[in-house]
């Protein structure tokens, strides 16, 4: 073809309206799945994973996009910083992946989001949640599911003020993410007109919190928050409960089986915990008993995070017509994706924090899931509190 037909073609594509794809090799179009599929957050990544699969064939089987299939390619990030970095690098260089998703960890999401960045590339964290990671400057770097730290204390501080709590106590753990917690405790619980508060420090491996709520009885707390201590949320909850305690424990976003495996019934109007899925909407429904029909499991939010963040970038490419990712990345950036289902429609500041964030916290109760969500299943989850939307976090820098 000549300069000059070249030239005319694409004056006639200008005219028509339609904005030329963006080049790409022929083939699949890739998105990747980078996040924990070994190591302590493997649950997490294979839910993740899965879900992203699961939107990848429902887009395949309605044609994919722009006419093109696509394709999911996996990596595991070994919980480490530095291989969560040399995997996306030959995601993107080698792969030629127009965006990656499913990062768990708060460490591995810093470190690649600064190689995302620099790359220009859509990176999406599903939990990740450390307020460091995203600075003013992100603008290919965001969230889906958890919230930044320091946000995740509103939606517990809404829920004291509802119910009339008098007494409420934290444990955290001793490392960067108790720490924001911590904050965020001072900050907006402390302050509560009538309200008495007291919070203890744990090491992050610690496996006997008995020390700690034992220190806690003496206020008595109708609410322990035990969001600050990831690892610890599911024994604290058990030992609350075998030292008579009358609590409710709120978590970290733990997966709902997990809890089940290592609490059981103890959970019971008990455990409460954060979701960004809508698990009495129809359309979660409908999109659970999929899930389960495919992989034997039960559809939680982590999962769903997969599933949102493939449809929102397929979204994006078949509204710009590009396979660009800086294109995509400001689709997604100014635009708004709404999935029936999930808990809030996704729309971000300049930076990627979540602008419409409104946590669900939940419970445990003992029945039957309705449906085919979760076969076989005793226990089922209830919907106990709705939170208003959050206030978006700031970077410092």
């Amino acid at each position: 073809m000549t300069k000059t037909w070249l030239a005319l073609l694409t004056v006639v594509t200008v005219v028509a309206g339609v904005a030329p794809v963006h080049a790409q090799p022929p083939g699949p179009v890739k998105v990747a799945f980078l996040g924990s599929l070994s190591g302590p957050f493997t649950i997490w990544g294979v839910q993740v994973r899965d879900g992203m699969k699961l939107a990848i064939k429902e887009l395949n089987e309605k044609g994919g996009v722009l006419g093109r299939k696509l394709e999911l390619v996996e990596r595991d990030d070994k919980n480490s910083p530095s291989e969560g970095v040399t995997a996306f690098r030959y995601l993107v260089e080698r792969e030629g992946v127009i965006a990656a998703g499913g990062m768990i960890s708060s460490d591995v999401g810093l470190a690649v989001s600064r190689e995302a960045e620099a790359a220009r590339v859509p990176f999406f964290m599903t939990m990740s949640g450390s307020h460091a990671i995203l600075k003013r400057s992100s603008r290919f770097t965001f969230r889906t599911c958890l919230v930044a730290a320091p946000m995740n204390m509103q939606p517990a501080a809404a829920l004291i003020k509802e119910r009339k709590y008098t007494r409420v106590a934290a444990i955290i753990a001793d490392y960067g993410w108790g720490h924001a917690f911590r904050e965020a405790f001072e900050t907006l619980i402390k302050p509560l007109p009538g309200v008495r508060t007291q919070l203890e420090v744990a090491p992050v491996p610690e496996r006997d919190f008995t020390p700690y709520l034992r220190k806690l009885q003496g206020l008595d707390p109708e609410l322990i928050i035990a969001m600050g201590h990831p690892p610890g949320n599911t024994t604290i909850t058990r030992q609350a409960v075998e030292l008579g305690m009358k609590a409710l424990v709120i978590g970290s976003w733990i997966p709902a089986e997990m809890t089940m495996q290592r609490v059981g019934e103890l959970a019971f109007g008990r455990f409460i915990d954060y979701t960004c899925a809508d698990y009495e909407s129809p359309g979660y429904q409908r999109l659970a008993e999929q899930f389960y029909a495919t992989y034997k499991r039960f559809f939680e939010h982590n999962a769903f995070s997969g599933y949102v963040t493939v449809k929102m970038v397929a979204d994006a490419v078949q509204r710009t017509r590009s396979l660009d990712p800086k294109a995509i990345a400001e689709a997604i950036r100014n635009g708004k994706f709404v999935q029936e289902g999930y808990g809030w429609p996704i729309s971000y500041t300049e930076w990627g924090e979540m602008k419409e964030a409104t946590p669900i916290i939940y419970t445990y109760e003992k029945g039957t899931p309705r449906g085919n969500i979760n076969p076989g299943a005793t226990w089922r989850l209830r919907v106990i509190f709705r939170s208003p939307p959050l206030r978006p976090y700031v970077p410092a820098e």
